[in-house]
Formats: structure tokens, C-alpha cells, sequence
């Protein structure tokens, strides 16, 4: 049991912006923090993943797009401190100095596609020299720094972050297990974190952020052209989070295994469920406790960044779970919510951190909460159809093969359209 929860409290932290370009803000303000002084020239190397996802995603903050922008945004304005919230106390000025820099030239971010997984290496050069920091594995797993040639010791790694592994002998059974029996102490500080979620969701609401997706299904809703059901709150919920998130607002989010996304999509069809039905917070932190830790679950599979949708599939796996549990659900049908959605929506494509995440993340949110409705009526998509096997954990690891090798080749032809476009290297 103290697996999986040293597990949920690793994997779920707050997160100010899409997880990729504060990735590289945070590698650049870590190395610049290092020797300080006058900037001359930053260069900065991505895997696949983390460029796709920074290519076209507005900076939180700011109205700047680009990895160019995230890279100069944390030198000019980040905490490294903050880790994932690097650039939450980023000003109006520090945007202005930002594109100073980014339009002099100064900060060169390109594609490595021989890296493999999460890697950011970000070298920052001013008039006191020069320093380089490593990301790799985690977003803000920061495993070397080197300062002016000179490689230190970084005590994150000595610390372990990142290093807290899903339990090998850990199947999907003993996740719904743990969560019936965990103490509500020991997940109770879910609801706390959900909340940062469900901000993210009034902000898309009550403004226009984004592209307006969440905020539109409510109007449509307001004019009777859609049902108000738990459904149609869960989609607008979810997308609104995701407006927002994706459209720069300063607001921190609840990731899961990497991404703020994630985590929305993981927990808010949850919230929209447990208020329709007057759930008990004690249930609701168990439910959220069981989505996330799907989601993870899932994650290990299809890869923390892949040409899969993560966000739609992994949190719309969660949700599923979660809800189908709010619902009075046995495991049989736990299960087989998840792999109603397998069924669904595998393979729905990744095209970067961008406000299209909104409309994906509006059908994750709906294709779990559905998944879970139709499992509680005994309805599933028979074994041996699809990716669908023969157990729950079988169709996860189906799904993880269509992500990886499946769908290598649709992750390398997403980069060609999307550099074509932008002009990146």
C-alpha cells in the first residue's frame, strides 16, 4: 500500500503551463541561476516529445508562443526553485525583455531526434561564463548540471527524484484493491490538489482563453441545444481547464505523470460526477486516487510523451475507472470502463501542446464518463475484439504497442507537418 501511495505523491504535483516548454525554461533558468550576469547566447536541445509539445503552445503568462520564448521567459523571469511552476511569477515586463531576446537572435532551440524519452540539455553563455543543465526521464528531473566545464553533483538525483517506480508486481486488480482499503488520510490531500483543477475550469468558464471550447459547450448548453447531464459538465468542465491552461493562464494545474492535462482530465469528470450524484469527499479522494493512478498506469505503457494523445486516452482511462467507481461499480466493471475506452479512442493522435488539446481533452472527458455509464449497465466490448484482450492489463499493454512501435512513424510525419509550418529545424 505505501507503494502506491509514495507512487500518487511523486506523480502528482502542481504545474504552472504544458509541462514541455517549462521543461526547458526550467533547464535554462536552473543553468543561468549557475553564473548569473549579462546574456550573450542560449542553445538548447529537445527530444521528439518535448519539442512537439513546446512548438506551438502559448507560455503561461504571456502571450508568446514557442520553445524560444519558454527558454528566454525563464531566464528573464523563472524560479527554478518552483520546479514545474518555474515561470508562475513570471511579470508583464519580463515578457517584454523576453521578446527582446528572442527577436535579437540570442536563443537557438532545436529538434534532436537521437535523444530518446524526456531530454532537455540547455546551454546558457552570459559575460560570467557559462553553464549547461540536463534534464532526462522527468519534466523536472534535472540529473546534471556543468558550470563553466565543469560537471557538479545535482542533488536531485542524489535525492532520488524520480526515482520512486511503479511496483513491477502491481497489477490493475490491486490498484482498485488499494483504494478501497487506503486510509482516507493518506489520500485526502487529492481534493485539496483538484482544486487547482477546478480554477483552471472557472477561468475557461468566466473568460476567454484558449479556443474557447469549455466556454462554448456551456452556451450551448444555455440555449437548450445541449443536455446539462453529467456528461455534457464533465466535457465543458474539462475542456474549459484546458482552454485556459493551454491559452497562458498564470494558473497552476494538477499533473499527472508529467502533464497538467493529464491530471485535468483524470480528476474533473470526476468532480462533475461526485456533484451530481452528492458523493462523500471520502469517496471522491478515493476515486481520484483510482484515476490517477490508471492514468499512470497506463502511461507506463504508452510512454510518458508518444504520438499518442496521452491526455484523451491515459486520463480519459482514469476517468473512466473513477467514475465507473463513483457509480457503485464492482472491479469487473472498473475494468471493463477502461477498456471501453481502449476500444474507443486508441491512437487519437498527438499534435503538440496546443489549443486543439482543448477539444481533445472535451472528448476524453466525455468518452470516459460514458465508458463508465455503459459498464455499469453491464454493457463492454467483448475480449479479443481490437486491441481489446483478454484481460484489462492485457488491453493496456495493446494499447501501449500502438503507441510504441504502432505509431512511431505517425510521431516523426507530426514533426515534418508541424516544422514545415513553423520553420523549425
Amino acid at each position: 500500500m505505501d507503494e502506491l501511495i509514495a507512487v500518487l505523491k511523486s506523480e502528482i504535483v502542481p504545474a504552472t503551463g504544458c509541462t514541455e516548454p517549462v521543461a526547458v525554461a526550467l533547464a535554462c533558468r536552473t543553468a543561468y541561476e549557475k553564473v548569473g550576469g549579462e546574456l550573450t547566447r542560449v542553445v538548447v536541445e529537445a527530444d521528439r516529445g518535448v519539442y512537439k509539445n513546446g512548438l506551438e503552445c502559448i507560455i503561461p503568462g504571456s502571450c508568446m508562443q514557442g520553445l524560444e520564448a519558454a527558454a528566454a521567459l525563464g531566464i528573464v523571469g523563472g524560479n527554478a526553485s518552483l520546479g514545474l511552476e518555474v515561470l508562475g511569477d513570471v511579470a508583464h515586463a519580463d515578457e517584454e525583455r523576453t521578446a527582446a531576446l528572442v527577436a535579437a537572435g540570442m536563443v537557438t532551440v532545436s529538434l534532436n531526434r537521437a535523444f530518446e524519452g524526456i531530454h532537455v540539455s540547455a546551454v546558457v553563455e552570459t559575460d560570467r561564463g557559462s553553464a549547461r543543465c540536463l534534464i532526462e526521464r522527468r519534466h523536472d528531473n534535472v540529473v546534471e548540471i556543468e558550470i563553466n566545464g565543469v560537471v557538479e553533483p545535482h542533488f536531485q538525483e542524489e535525492n532520488g527524484l524520480g526515482r520512486v517506480q511503479w511496483p513491477e508486481d502491481r497489477c490493475f486488480a490491486d490498484i482498485v484493491g488499494f483504494v478501497r482499503q487506503v486510509p482516507y488520510e493518506d489520500v485526502g490531500f487529492l481534493l485539496d490538489g483538484v482544486q487547482l483543477n477546478e480554477r483552471l475550469a472557472e477561468a475557461g468558464l468566466s473568460s476567454d482563453w484558449g479556443a474557447g471550447v469549455g466556454k462554448t459547450l456551456a452556451s450551448l448548453v444555455e440555449k437548450g441545444i445541449l443536455a446539462d447531464d453529467m456528461v455534457r459538465v464533465a466535457e465543458r468542465m474539462t475542456a474549459a481547464a484546458v482552454d485556459a491552461r493551454m491559452g497562458g493562464a498564470q494558473l497552476p494545474a494538477l499533473s499527472v505523470a508529467g502533464s497538467g492535462s493529464h491530471g485535468i482530465i483524470a480528476t474533473l469528470p470526476l468532480v462533475a460526477v461526485a456533484h451530481e450524484r452528492n458523493i462523500s469527499r471520502d469517496e471522491l479522494a478515493r476515486a481520484l486516487a483510482l484515476s490517477c493512478l490508471v492514468t499512470i498506469y497506463v502511461k507506463r505503457q504508452t510512454g510518458r510523451l508518444s504520438a499518442m494523445c496521452g491526455c484523451a486516452v491515459a486520463g480519459g482511462s482514469g476517468a473512466s475507472a473513477g467514475v465507473a467507481y463513483l457509480l457503485g461499480g464492482n472491479d469487473e466493471a472498473i475494468a471493463q470502463a477502461v477498456e471501453n475506452v481502449a476500444a474507443s479512442i486508441t491512437g487519437m493522435i498527438c499534435d503538440g501542446g496546443n489549443l486543439s488539446c482543448a477539444s481533445k481533452s472535451a472528448t476524453g472527458a466525455m468518452v470516459g464518463v460514458t465508458a463508465a455509464l455503459l459498464a455499469r449497465e453491464g454493457i463492454g466490448i467483448p475480449s479479443r475484439t481490437g486491441v481489446v484482450g483478454d484481460s484489462v492489463e492485457e488491453t493496456i499493454h495493446n494499447m501501449g504497442l500502438v503507441s510504441n512501435p504502432g505509431m512511431t512513424a505517425t510521431n516523426d510525419v507530426v514533426l515534418d507537418v508541424m516544422q514545415k509550418r513553423t520553420g523549425g529545424a
